[in-house]
């Protein structure tokens, strides 16, 4: 596999089948999630969620403007306290309070913004971790009758219950013991989305290449006419509104907020989640965001026994384990878990672009490995590699051992890539048809192409049993 199985011309049927496969995968998980977790662990999913938005927003600081801004916690916190306020003492509904979280988060982000922004690296730093270290003592603040807004030491709980009307009791999951959890649950993803779209089409537009320009090389940005202070100051702005949107949906969904939830800790887990997901991603916010819950949530339950000492995660040794596993991810994956998903894909697809004209800048036919393929054997490969993880992940799950269980899930999920055989086997049995194949790929292909259809319908098959048998 040193060459990628499959090369396809951008937009092209191909490619969009490939893409087309990614977003089934990617609905199939949206769908399943609340139907196949307990409701405390699809409340994990949910904050894990909220995470990601929050991890997005700093993305666009430190990921691309270039920034070193550690206290978007408060953002967070600001959002989350405004919510809770209005929703508790003003009666307002909660998607009546998302443009009034979104204007406060942007004119606290050109406060702060414009006197912070004048410095640069570390002491900028510096300034974003005052303003994350003092957020939770400024809200207990009784002098201003702050206080009494967000409930001082106590917090503030917000009694609105979310719950799922009639016209949406058909989302999945919203029924049964995962009701509440399950509606909050879309209303995130639903939100989530949203801002995606937003957050991409603004890096695309005029003002977002400005950020990017101002990233790669702020010298030369300037040279060519971009207002740094007003660009760095509206982006820092737009990433503070999204921090803010986070912590209105960190209230929605835990319907508690207090000034312990928005400590330096949280500013930490942020940035922790922005480096392991990859920076300068849009995906690896959402990536870090999963992992900084899901993985910290996983430490706390290992249990290893190392003769006279168990490695306990609920002991002093929590934190060391998930350090330990940071360690790791810096040395194996130093660009994130973005970065190294996209170079396993390019060992298996390689996406050619296109000219001006419409035609890919270098032929498809260039990077034909002719007689000498051995994509048909790398496809048979990988078609026996499905069936037989899932099998012994099976088998392992029956081990009761957190980190063998969590071993066999990753080994069960490799039967995800069956249709990559299907694809790469069917194009070796076309070349072999056009007479560039030799005849001895006939088997292996033929192979790969049935063991990854049984692959992908077995896939399918369990998916819709599990969404039939939990809708």
């Amino acid at each position: 596999m040193s060459t990628p199985l499959v090369v396809v011309a951008k937009d092209s049927a191909e490619h969009k089948k490939w893409k087309y496969a990614q977003w089934l995968y990617l609905a199939g998980f949206l769908l399943l999630t609340p139907l196949v977790l307990e409701p405390f662990e699809i409340g994990k999913m949910n904050r894990a969620l909220v995470l990601s938005v929050a991890i997005l927003a700093v993305n666009l600081v430190v990921g691309f403007n270039g920034m070193l801004a550690l206290g978007h916690s408060a953002f967070m916190g600001i959002g989350a306290f405004v919510t809770a306020s209005m929703v508790q003492d003003e009666n307002w509904d909660y998607w009546q309070v998302i443009p009034i979280v979104l204007i406060v988060g942007f004119i606290m982000g050109v406060i702060i913004g414009l006197p912070a922004l004048r410095v640069k690296g570390l002491y900028l730093a510096l300034v974003t971790i005052a303003q994350a270290a003092v957020f939770p003592t400024l809200v207990n603040i009784d002098e201003l009758g702050i206080a009494a807004r967000t409930g001082g030491p106590n917090g503030k709980g917000v009694s609105e219950e979310v719950i799922a009307p009639d016209f949406l009791q058909w989302l999945p999951g919203v029924t049964g013991a995962r009701g509440g959890s399950a509606y909050r649950y879309w209303i995130i993803v639903v939100m989530i989305g949203i801002t995606l779209m937003l957050v991409t089409n603004y890096l695309r537009s005029r003002p977002g290449r400005a950020v990017l320009a101002i990233r790669d090389n702020e010298a030369g940005a300037a040279v060519y006419g971009v207002n740094l202070p007003v660009v760095k100051t509206m982006n820092f702005a737009i990433s503070a509104s999204i921090g803010s949107l986070a912590g209105l949906m960190w209230c929605l969904d835990k319907g508690f907020v207090a000034g312990q939830d928005f400590t330096f800790l949280l500013a930490i887990d942020l940035i922790i989640g922005l480096v392991l997901g990859g920076v300068g991603t849009i995906q690896g916010s959402i990536v870090g965001g999963l992992f900084v819950v899901w993985v910290n949530d996983l430490t706390k339950r290992i249990s290893i026994p190392l003769g006279l000492y168990t490695l306990n995660g609920d002991g002093p040794l929590a934190k060391a384990i998930f350090g330990l596993i940071l360690i790791l991810f810096t040395f194996f994956a130093p660009g994130g878990i973005v970065s190294l998903a996209r170079m396993v894909q390019a060992k298996l697809i390689r996406v050619v672009p296109l000219a001006p004209s419409g035609e890919p800048i270098q032929p498809i036919e260039s990077f034909d490995p002719g007689m000498e393929s051995t994509r048909a054997d790398a496809a048979m490969k990988l078609s026996i590699a499905g069936p037989v993880c899932l099998a012994i992940g099976w088998l392992a799950m029956n081990i009761n051992s957190l980190i063998v269980g969590v071993f066999a899930f990753g080994f069960r999920m490799i039967i995800l890539f069956a249709p990559v055989a299907v694809l790469v086997a069917t194009n070796e049995l076309k070349a072999h048809a056009e007479g560039k194949r030799p005849d001895s790929i006939k088997g292996p292909a033929n192979t790969a192409r049935l063991l990854g259809l049984l692959g992908t319908a077995f896939v399918i098959v369990y998916a819709a049993q599990r969404f039939i048998l939990n809708y």
